[in-house]
């Protein structure tokens, strides 16, 4: 009886040992587990977050998708190629409504809420301006935008945080007078959407124009969101101008030159980069506008061009579009992430800044856009070497203003198509 006590005893010490050392071993690789899932969560690069304000809605919606789709593309082309250290870049999309009180608060929620490290955009240069001034430049948030053309942006004070692109009107009015002048057109009315955008174009051109021998007859501001423009088409037609030099968004401008077509005011016109819109004239008539010219900034075809159109084709399944600014938009996306990779940081918008001139400007050696090329750009980031992106738009070489310099191109509507005449002009 002694004996079974001693061994039931026995059993129960050695049993309770088993669980001891069980209980021990579980606890102990809990704890290595608890050690090692934070460290695995922080050793994962945060992806390069970037917001990109759009007018997907209001005057300037005519193709804004894509636009959209040019950022993602470019997006997408650096994440298949390893991304910023293996983490993704990531588009998030607002719309602005071409208003510059709804492009402030919707980059103020990118900024905020979504804790972006930089912006693309804005579309118009009111809400460009407005979004820098208000939002990026305060948060210390790069800004590239891929079509503001506004001479103010150079002039604005951003603590070197706003770039963009695209060329100032600056250069666009001195060619856009150039070309009236040589079709003939001795006299011109101007109408102008009344913003920062409009005013500058107009301002440049005029001051060309008259400066060359040209007339102004009159030059008519006009308001967005209006559901008729017949009195500023009935001022800027009195003194019968031989054209009219339309400096709007499409949602203006499809509405007011419709009028000027029905009501006899005017059959000559002009247009300009916001107006290379095959959406807007087609709603208009593309026989009505046969052979009507216009200027936007561009450059010559290149082999990057084309890489970046069979790009475009090919992902999206349709042909590349012909209005401004889906190139320019592919670059400023390809630059930010390419600048990051560079700064080494994912996260920090100032050290993206600071790099964005390195990757952009000479010297380098040159890279462009497409999958192939992008990836061979963070292949030789990663070996120390220095870089030149020469774009989908063509050399994006930024000066101190954060400005690019490009030629301006004349194209024209023909045989239902926007053309390019094949010339491309420095002011």
């Amino acid at each position: 009886m002694l004996a079974q006590r001693r061994l039931n005893c026995t059993n129960a010490i050695f049993s309770n040992r088993k669980h001891v050392f069980a209980a021990v071993l579980l606890l102990a690789l809990l704890a290595i587990a608890a050690c090692a899932f934070p460290r695995a969560q922080a050793e994962k690069p945060p992806p390069l977050l970037i917001g990109q304000l759009n007018a997907l809605s209001g005057s300037l919606a005519y193709s804004s998708p894509s636009l959209r789709n040019a950022a993602t593309l470019a997006a997408d082309h650096i994440n298949r190629a390893g991304g910023i250290d293996g983490a993704p870049v990531v588009i998030i999309s607002r719309d602005t409504g071409s208003q510059p009180a709804q492009g402030v608060e919707a980059a103020r929620a990118l900024i905020d809420g979504e804790n972006v490290v930089a912006i693309l955009g804005a579309r118009a240069s009111s809400v460009t301006l407005a979004v820098a001034e208000h939002a990026a430049v305060p948060a210390k948030r790069l800004q590239i935008s891929g079509i503001s053309t506004s001479p103010d942006i150079t002039s604005l004070p951003d603590d070197d945080f706003l770039f963009r692109t695209i060329a100032s009107d600056d250069a666009q009015g001195v060619v856009l007078a150039r070309l009236a002048l040589e079709q003939g057109y001795q006299t011109v009315g101007v109408i102008y959407l009344d913003n920062s955008y409009g005013r500058g174009l107009a301002d440049t051109f005029e001051k060309t124009f008259t400066s060359m021998g040209g007339t102004l007859t009159t030059s008519t501001p006009h308001a967005d969101n209006q559901p008729t423009y017949t009195s500023e088409l009935q001022r800027v037609t009195a003194g019968n101008p031989d054209a009219l030099v339309t400096i709007s968004y499409p949602g203006q401008a499809e509405i007011y030159i419709r009028e000027a077509l029905d009501g006899g005011y005017s059959g000559a016109f002009l247009l300009v980069t916001a107006l290379k819109s095959a959406e807007m004239i087609e709603a208009i008539g593309w026989d009505a506008l046969e052979g009507v010219m216009g200027t936007d900034a561009g450059s010559p075809p290149t082999p990057r061009s084309a890489a970046f159109t069979a790009a475009y084709t090919d992902t999206y399944g349709e042909a590349h579009p012909m209005h401004a600014s889906i190139a320019q938009t592919y670059d400023a996306t390809a630059l930010i992430a390419l600048a990051a990779v560079h700064a080494g940081s994912a996260t920090d918008s100032e050290a993206i800044r600071d790099a964005l001139r390195s990757v952009a400007n000479p010297p380098g050696e040159p890279v462009g856009p497409g999958y192939d090329d992008i990836k061979r750009a963070l292949s030789l980031i990663a070996e120390g070497e220095q870089i030149n992106y020469e774009g989908a738009s063509g050399d994006v070489d930024f000066d101190d203003n954060g400005d690019v310099v490009s030629p301006i191109e004349i194209w024209k509507i023909e045989d239902g198509k926007i053309m390019s005449t094949g010339r491309f002009e420095l002011p």
